[in-house]
């Protein structure tokens, strides 16, 4: 009896130790890093009801920001200007923290609501995330932005091109997230324009070069491009717009019969490209790692086949989880045509948004920011020169982003949230800064200049 009394004793000390080192190491931690675990490891709260969405859906009603007034791009000859509206906000689901909405709108267009998409970030091993990340929809906008350029280069050039196919690697990265001036970059964007034609080598070098001068999002990465970011506290702002219970049920998404989302069988991969294998941080964790993390996301857009929306697109994209997604994009065909699918530019704008929304989501976390709701909304202005005509040329003129949030917090507590969660977007960043753009074009399986 004594002895098995001296070893729970003996037990009893070695827990009491133990505890005892752990606390000490937990508490000798930054209070960040301690959120961030805590974070990580707790599940969400759980609720009796979830919306149910679509992973790629219509929005039921067009889109009407609280902070400002969306405006709707001039009428100009010989031009193509677009305004495109996106708001982001939180999806609750014990299951993922990462879980929101991005809706998204072209304005000036009579009955014409837009889109929603579910975005979210990582997922348990063996199991799918909700939807794609933020920077899928973002790389995905920015694939299928220059494949619709090259196919209305081509009918400016009465050029036959018998398959077109483009692919984009962007490569992100953190530094130092986990300290007050990290920030996120997106550091190189590489692509691949890949062309099937019995047409002269010259001539598909003329379309190449009309393309790239027209590529919208294009521009707005290899040049600065202005930002008017705001900070939007309490205010009338939430009875319209406020984070709710949701889930997806399915991968796939169908809207009027036709397939918008679904997950590859298998994951597929570029076929040009070449990828650097990404870190995976449930192998290998740690502080040092996570704040300097570096990862990639890829899209690649082919022709969907569809003789009456030749601009329709299948596109292939990644996400920091192992899977790869398929979802399709379209355009506008004329004043009163709507897309069956999302355009390239409300994937690149929603993208932008979604990206922020993880960096406020992040922020408030790791800062133990006390807050009952927080969105975003955003607008930016797009320019198109010289449309269908051998001068095209494109502009992304503005973006006009807003942080709301809803929080009895210091304006001086406010203001460090918002003003790392600007500088931690990757998204953002790509656009504020100049981004490394390396362009490749194949014929034929040959490379050109």
């Amino acid at each position: 009896m004594k002895k098995r009394s001296k070893i729970i004793i003996a037990i009893t000390s070695l827990l009491g130790v133990v505890a005892l080192v752990g606390g000490v190491v937990w508490f000798s931690m930054s209070s960040e890093k301690r959120n961030m675990i805590s974070f990580m490891m707790l599940n969400g709260e759980s609720y009796d009801n979830y919306q149910e969405y679509q992973v790629v859906d219509r929005n039921d009603e067009a889109l009407n920001p609280t902070s400002f007034e969306p405006s709707v791009a001039p009428t100009v000859e010989g031009s193509a200007n677009c305004t495109i509206v996106a708001i982001t906000e939180m999806v609750k689901n014990e299951k993922s923290k990462m879980l929101k909405k991005g809706m998204v709108q072209s304005t000036g267009v009579d009955d014409y609501t837009g889109w929603h998409v579910i975005a979210d970030e990582g997922a348990d091993e063996g199991s799918n995330p909700f939807g794609p990340s933020p920077l899928s929809y973002y790389t995905a906008g920015i694939a299928a932005n220059l494949h619709t350029q090259i196919i209305r280069a081509a009918n400016v050039k009465g050029a036959k091109l018998d398959n077109i196919k483009v692919e984009v690697l962007n490569k992100f990265r953190w530094n130092e997230m986990l300290s007050p001036q990290g920030a996120g970059f997106l550091d190189v964007t590489n692509t691949n324009i890949i062309i099937e034609s019995s047409e002269p080598e010259e001539v598909i070098q003329e379309i190449k070069a009309m393309a790239i001068n027209s590529w919208t999002a294009g521009e707005a990465l290899r040049n600065e491009t202005v930002i008017e970011p705001s900070l939007v506290v309490n205010g009338n702002n939430w009875e319209k717009y406020r984070a709710t219970p949701g889930t997806t049920l399915s991968e796939v998404s169908s809207v009027d019969g036709m397939k918008l989302s679904s997950i590859t069988d298998v994951p597929r991969k570029p076929e040009y490209l070449k990828q650097t294998s990404n870190k995976n941080m449930s192998e290998s964790f740690s502080f040092e790692t996570f704040s300097n993390l570096e990862f990639e996301i890829f899209a690649i857009s082919e022709s969907a086949g569809n003789s009456e929306r030749p601009y329709l697109k299948k596109i292939t994209l990644s996400t920091p989880s192992p899977e790869t997604w398929e979802i399709y994009s379209d355009e506008f065909m004329g004043v009163n045509d709507k897309p069956v699918a999302p355009t390239s530019l409300e994937y690149f704008t929603v993208g932008t948004a979604l990206c922020l929304t993880s960096q406020t989501t992040l922020v408030s976390m790791m800062m133990g920011l006390d807050f009952t709701d927080y969105r975003i909304e955003n607008q930016i202005d797009y320019r198109q020169e010289g449309v269908n005509s051998t001068d095209m040329v494109s502009y992304t003129d503005t973006v006009h982003s807003f942080i709301l949030i809803e929080s009895d917090e210091s304006q001086e507590r406010l203001e460090e949230f918002y003003n790392k969660s600007l500088s931690l977007c990757f998204a953002g960043e790509g656009l504020k800064g100049k981004t490394e753009m390396n362009t490749h074009c194949y014929l034929n399986g040959q490379v050109i200049k």
